[in-house]
């Protein structure tokens, strides 16, 4: 489907909680995972003149954060064919305390104008691949520019009770998303559109069980 001008996207991202003793189902079935960031989630639209807009997933303006001059130039470069590009991210910056002005790029949904409705979630992974992956590896991603501000998930395939284990850094890492490979991206007019093919599973924090 064509995407020939601004209009918000919901960016898929999960709403059902599991608990960590669910972990070993879900790697059974096959599913994939990506680290989750304790960022603000945020979809952000590069038009075809390479202006770049943002917005958090309420489909508002941020209020916190400003994009910096870095990014904008690093987020031109890796895309820099015409046309539109949406990708969805966590931004790294009001959460955390070390880590400031950081982007997170876990998906995308529109790439050269057009909308990949009925794309599943590992076709969409080759397409950031062609642009995001690097040999310069992280824990739990990879870096993409030389300020080490844009960061893309590595996929946890195996051990995900272990590495959800691992992770002992709440005020970084939340804990982990499992998607389905297979799952395909359905309309995104509204926020729980594609629920249905990821879960997410939190470390216990004051603000939620887990």
């Amino acid at each position: 489907m064509r995407y020939e001008e601004y209009s918000y996207l919901y960016p898929p991202r999960p709403e059902a909680a599991i608990q960590p003793k669910s972990l070993d189902y879900y790697e059974k079935l096959g599913w994939v995972a990506q680290y989750k960031k304790n960022g603000t989630n945020t979809v952000i639209w590069i038009s075809p003149d390479k202006k770049i807009i943002l917005r958090n997933r309420h489909a508002t303006h941020h209020r916190a954060w400003q994009i910096t001059k870095h990014l904008e130039d690093e987020i031109v470069r890796l895309f820099p064919d015409d046309g539109w590009y949406v990708f969805c991210a966590e931004i790294m910056h009001s959460k955390t305390p070390t880590i400031k002005d950081t982007l997170y790029i876990y998906d995308l949904v529109v790439w050269g104008s057009e909308l990949l409705l009925g794309s599943t979630f590992m076709e969409r992974q080759k397409l950031l691949d062609s642009i995001l992956l690097t040999n310069v590896e992280a824990y739990s991603h990879y870096i993409c520019d030389t300020q080490g501000k844009i960061w893309y998930p590595k996929l946890v395939k195996s051990n995900f009770r272990k590495v959800f284990d691992s992770i002992k850094e709440p005020k970084i890492d939340e804990g982990l998303v499992l998607k389905n490979p297979d799952g395909k991206l359905s309309l995104l007019l509204r926020p729980n559109n594609n629920n249905d093919w990821q879960v997410k599973c939190r470390h216990p924090h004051k603000n939620y069980n887990f």
